[in-house]
This record gives C-alpha cells, structure tokens and sequence, in this order.
C-alpha cells in the first residue's frame, strides 16, 4: 500500500506541474485559467534586477536555459550528486547528458545553476518572459544597466569589461570577462546599483551573496567571488558562453574564440527540452506547444522515500499567478498584503530538491540545432585578490562548486 499510495502522489504531483491553473484553489474556479499578459515596463525592471549587470556570455545562458526548468532542476541535482567529477571527467560525463546546452553550460558556474534551481519560480517566469517577450526583456536589462552606469556602479574591473556601443543610433552597454576564459558571478542589492527604486508596487528581486561576501561590500556596490575558469569549454572555435545581439535584440548561441567573427547564431527555443512544461502565453503555446513532447529523459518525480517533489502553494514560494494559498501576490495579480516579487502567470511548482533523477534514458543528441559549441562542464575555479575592486575569493575546489552558496531573501 505504501508504494501504491507514492506512486499516486507523484502522478498527482506531475499532473499538476502540467496542468499550472489547476494548481490553485478549486472554489469557483473557471474550466481554464485566462492567458497570461505581457508583462509591464517595470514588472521585467523587477524581474532582471538581480542579473542584469552579469557579463553577457553568462547572462545569455541564463536566458536560455530559463526557457526549460525542469532542465535546470534535474542537472542541478545531477551536479550536486557527482561533486567527486571534476575537470576532464566532469565534462565528459555533462557531455553524455541530454539536456539543451545552455543547461549544460550553466553546470560549470554551479552557484548560478544552483540558484536557479532554489529560485525556480523565478526561473520560470523569465523562461516564459524571454519566450513571449525577448526584446522587452533585453530592452529591460539596459535600462538597468543605464541606471547603474550613471550612479557609478557599473565600471571596468579586473573581472569584467563594461563598453557602451552605438548600433542604429542607439547606445548599448556590453559587459564581458576581461579574460573571456574566466567568468565572474558578480553580487550586488539593486537598491545600492541602481539608486532609488521607481517601482514601489514592482520592488526589484534580490539574490543575497554567498556568505564569504560580507555585508559592507555589498553596501558599497558590485562583488566578486571566485572565478570559474572555462578554457577546457572551447569547442569547434567557440568559447563557454554565448552573447547578446543588443541592437538586434537577439540572443547569441554562441560565443566565438574569434572575436572577428560577424558570423551571428541567433538562439532559437527548442520545445523539446521544454519536457512538457506547459506555455503560459496564447502566442507562445500556438508557436511551440504542438511540439512540447516529453521525452525520455525524465525527472523521477518520487524522492528516495517518495518525498513529493511539487508543493504547489507550499513552503514560502509563490504561486506565478492569481492569489496565493498564502496570501501573497504577484506582481500581477491582486489581493494579499505581502508583497511577493514574483510577475507573472499563475502556477507555483516547489521543487524538493531531494528526489533522485531519473538518468537511465538515451541520450537525445539531435535535438539542438544551434549550439555550435560542445557540451561539458568541469570548469577550474580559482579566487583573484583585487585591489580596489570589491572581490571576495571563496573556497573554489577544481571543479567549480566548492564556494558557499548563497540563500535566498527577498526585501
């Protein structure tokens, strides 16, 4: 009986993660949730803040990889759970994975996996943000970089490069690696780099720093910690990373060694390593849900005990959408007294992050048609000691995942 009864929690559990609006309580509730709207101006200020001033190459990745969630839940699992791999065989082993390569990429800065993972109702509204909206989205990431350029925070480093170009008579700010083998994660509170907030109903989201990162350098502005260093990425004459086409407003797939290179891959959404997630917005689903196939290379939605993995409406998440079982709101939707940074449409998928990973299935190595560049992850993690420059270094193991990781908070 106890096997028969996990088995029908998880089947519940995966039913509800297909099927969001069901997710929320059934009083009066209509036979189908309305389509998410776009959202606003400041609802995407909101909801970028804690990542727009990330070097493109890993801010693109990002951006990507948001697009397929439950990716990004089973290979941060799959990462916590083969920490003895490192360099070589780490990436060898990412490499026979089957998941879009902007997940795989991602498993060589694990704090920033990790986090997207711990943050997974985040993750999925900018996936869904970037699939209905992309140019909004980057539209929004320079408007905050504009913001914290001119409260003199955004600045070169020795981590990361910051330029200002002109394309079509528009200004642009690129950040990049000052080495581009070797990315930083930078930290920082919004409310120091981008000065006052203008949003007060749209406070901006805030990921906390590890806490080897003391309060005082937060305060002053953008930290450092370690330093993933990703040579052993370069592949077919392309670098870990991709890139932003700012004047086209276009996600880059890719990052060439040569830098010469007008050679541009725009990134194009893969359904299939969506793995069933349904598509919030009307436009969105009609372009890409008839292909939203699962496929074999599944998440085990039971847990070593048959934990549950989905809460929907548990713990201190909040729902994407409508009103909260706990009181909360989104940034979109009405009722509730607590603010919770959250636009949006209207499922909340809580993830135990406890449940094993199903990692029997075949390894689907056609479904990318974009990436030029080969998976594969074991980057070298190594601290830098700065000057001037606000830069922490934590305790990088060779593999990339040894420095603390931070919490979350949301002010």
């Amino acid at each position: 009986m106890g096997k028969i009864a996990a088995s029908a929690i998880a089947t519940a559990l995966l039913f509800t993660l297909l099927h969001p609006a069901m997710a929320q309580a059934p009083a009066a509730q209509p036979a189908s949730a309305p389509a998410q709207q776009l959202l606003t101006g400041p609802q995407l200020d909101a909801l970028v803040a804690p990542i727009a001033l990330y070097p493109d190459a890993l801010l693109s990745e990002i951006l990507m990889a948001s697009t397929y969630p439950l990716e990004v839940v089973e290979a941060d699992r799959w990462v916590n759970a083969n920490k003895a791999l490192q360099g070589d065989a780490l990436k060898a082993a990412v490499d026979q994975q089957s998941w879009d390569d902007s997940v795989k990429s991602l498993t060589a800065t694990p704090d920033v996996l990790d986090m997207m993972n711990g943050k997974l109702d985040w993750t999925q509204q900018l996936g869904d943000a970037v699939l209905a909206q992309q140019p909004d989205v980057m539209d929004a990431i320079q408007r905050l970089r504009a913001k914290a350029q001119a409260n003199n925070k955004l600045n070169s480093t020795s981590q990361q490069t910051v330029t200002t170009q002109s394309v079509g008579g528009q200004q642009y700010i690129a950040i990049a690696p000052t080495d581009p083998d070797e990315v930083y994660v930078p930290y920082y509170d919004p409310a120091v780099v981008y000065g006052p907030w203008p949003y007060p109903d749209y406070p901006a989201y805030y990921w906390p720093p590890p806490a080897y990162i003391g309060a005082a350098v937060i305060a002053t502005g953008i930290a450092f910690g370690t330093g993933y260093a990703l040579g052993r990425w370069v592949s077919g004459g392309y670098r870990w990373g991709g890139g932003l086409n700012w004047g086209g407003r276009n996600i880059v797939a890719n990052r060439s060694v040569n830098v010469n290179n007008v050679n541009v891959n725009n990134w194009q959404h893969n359904p299939t390593h969506r793995q069933g997630v349904p598509y919030r917005n009307a436009n969105v689903n009609a372009k890409f849900g008839g292909t939203n196939a699962r496929t074999g290379n599944q998440l085990n939605f039971r847990g070593s005990g048959g934990q549950q993995v989905l809460q929907p409406g548990g713990g201190n998440r909040a729902n994407l959408g409508g009103t909260n079982p706990g009181g909360s709101r989104n940034l979109g939707g009405t009722g509730g007294t607590n603010v919770n940074r959250n636009p949006g449409s209207n499922a909340g998928t809580n993830v135990n992050r406890n449940a094993n990973v199903n990692r029997n299935a075949n390894v689907n190595r056609n479904a990318n048609t974009n990436r030029g560049g080969g998976g594969g992850g074991g980057a070298n993690v190594r601290a830098r000691s700065t000057g001037a420059t606000a830069h922490v270094g934590g305790g990088g193991a060779a593999r990339g995942g040894g420095a603390p990781r931070g919490g979350g908070r949301r002010r």
